[in-house]
């Protein structure tokens, strides 16, 4: 049953993308041709869940600053693009290798749900913050309630509207969406082959997938892993990886159109808000853009104006621009310089983050014994290596510009410092680790480079299509599914007893887990609750 409503979820983000495509095709100059129209030599088709999800969850985001996000009456709204795909059917035929692919691809990972769990931040503050959101509209200060509610990502007001009740697996369905929208872009271009460079670099990242279940300690080389419900990192590292390998492709193509540059635009600001840990994207598509000329920044004004609203609303919830970095921080009436470092001190330190002017030595040397970032960095080294080697045997020497290949690395380098010096976990650099891998086939954009693929290669390129992916969820994933296929999808969050303290606060008995609880706080607080405007507002009492 998990299959069958995860297909169910895609499919509705799928017609969702593809009738907001349609609502603009009616209203622009310019119109596209639909299901046929290529967007980075990739079938617009790979991109309308994506679409989909953004618009959706964008949409939700600008609703919460009038009106909490449970009224269903939102996705009534919100879904009315829907009915623009009767006016427009979808011709299965005509592309059908891409549907097939990518409902094997939904199958597949959708195996997950069987024995999927809690993230332990969902208990910490994803769900209650989500429940906020659902339960009221913007509210100013509101990190002084919880330092974490202020790190909050787009995916929570992706998810906040989408729980049915007390039951949350609609949240993890939302992850497999974003993965099966990577796999579906890697396989697309493994198998249609209309781009060098795409093909041999989805080919490597395939091979990294199926190198992930080698290795040190069993495996684990820093390719996607499926987290416990629910945590961004999944949508975060695909939308970078997207958006990397989108600007570097760029760098090469002669003729980008610039709608192309729109669509990047947009999808480097959704990265952004699931991350902010991804905000180096914006000077690489500054670099890119000045450097094509193709397109004036303000053309992008419109798109950008999302960006401007995402910042209100950091201002709003902290009183930072970029929370918790206090150099961008005012001094508003909720302004609480011990929630801001409260947060990065605690994010640092649990995830043993560089400090500038400590010695980067001894800090390896501590940073390398914790098993799992020894595991991943050996294993990815070695992965690295394997497919260096592999790639070495199958191209030929060709002559790549230097100054093209500076700039990803660059962008590399310094994605690296701001990762070691903010939360060096390596589930937070996902889509960078792909990106790394695909640089690889850095050498497939010379015209002098043949690729002769016969049927035998093929039918070995989709065996280890199917290896690697089928080996994404867990092997108790299967058991579970074997178990109790026909099992009723649900997963809900754990009932735990509360300590009263003054007002209607309240703190968890056990732990710092608030769950599911709106009057919940994680430590004892002394606050005033004031309304500025028409927003709630909460103060630190002085």
């Amino acid at each position: 049953m998990h299959i069958i409503y995860s297909i169910l979820l895609f499919s509705y983000f799928f017609l969702l993308g593809r009738g907001l495509i349609i609502l603009i095709n009616k209203f622009s100059n310019k119109r596209l041709n639909l299901d046929n129209f290529i967007l980075f030599d990739t079938s617009i088709i790979i991109f309308y869940p994506l679409i989909g999800l953004i618009y959706f969850s964008n949409l939700m985001f600008i609703f919460n600053f009038f009106f909490p996000l449970k009224f269903s009456i939102l996705i009534y709204i919100i879904s009315t693009p829907l009915i623009l795909n009767a006016a427009e059917r979808i011709k299965f035929k005509n592309y059908k290798k891409i549907y097939l692919f990518s409902i094997l691809n939904l199958i597949i990972i959708s195996v997950s749900s069987y024995d999927i769990n809690f993230q332990y931040d969902s208990g910490y503050y994803h769900l209650n913050y989500q429940n906020w959101l659902r339960e009221s509209k913007l509210v100013f200060g509101l990190n002084n309630l919880h330092g974490a509610y202020g790190t909050s990502s787009i995916i929570d007001y992706l998810s906040a509207p989408l729980w049915l009740g007390s039951n949350l697996i609609l949240l993890h369905y939302l992850t497999i969406a974003f993965l099966a929208v990577f796999l579906n872009f890697i396989l697309y271009h493994i198998v249609l082959r209309e781009n060098k460079f795409f093909f041999l670099s989805s080919l490597y990242i395939i091979i990294f997938c199926l190198l992930d279940n080698f290795g040190l300690n069993g495996g684990r080389n820093g390719f996607f892993t499926i987290p416990g419900i629910i945590k961004p990192d999944i949508a975060s590292g695909v939308l970078f990886f997207l958006s990397a390998t989108f600007l570097t492709s760029i760098l090469y193509k002669k003729n980008s159109k610039k709608i192309e540059f729109i669509f990047l635009n947009i999808l480097i600001i959704y990265a952004y808000q699931l991350k902010i840990s991804t905000a180096l994207l914006f000077f690489f598509f500054a670099y890119v853009l000045i450097k094509n000329k193709k397109l004036k920044i303000k053309e992008l004004v419109l798109t950008n104006l999302i960006l401007l609203f995402w910042i209100i609303k950091s201002i709003a919830l902290t009183s930072c621009i970029v929370y918790p970095v206090e150099l961008t921080c005012l001094n508003l009436p909720w302004y609480n310089i011990n929630s801001i470092t409260g947060v990065k001190n605690v994010t640092g330190d649990f995830n043993n983050s560089y400090f500038l002017g400590t010695s980067l030595i001894d800090w390896f040397n501590d940073w390398i014994l914790i098993e799992l970032n020894q595991s991943i960095t050996i294993n990815f080294l070695t992965s690295f290596f394997i497919i260096y080697v592999l790639n070495r045997v199958i191209t030929k020497k060709t002559n790549v510009k230097a100054v093209t290949l500076y700039i990803p690395l660059i962008f590399i380098f310094f994605n690296l410092f701001i990762w070691i010096i903010g939360a060096p976990h390596p589930r937070f650099i996902y889509g960078l680790f792909a990106y790394i891998i695909s640089l690889l086939a850095f050498k497939s954009y010379s015209p002098n480079l043949e690729l002769k693929i016969n049927k035998n290669h093929q039918l070995i390129i989709f065996s280890l299509c199917l290896a690697s992916i089928s080996l994404i969820p867990r092997i108790n994933s299967y058991k579970a599914l074997f178990d109790n296929p026909f099992g009723k999808p649900e997963i809900v969050a754990p009932q735990i007893e509360y300590i009263n303290l003054k007002s209607n606060w309240v703190l968890p008995k056990n732990g710092d887990q608030c769950w599911i609880n709106i009057n919940c706080v994680p430590d004892n607080i002394n606050i005033t609750n004031l309304r500025y405007l028409t927003f709630d507002t909460y103060i630190v009492e002085k």
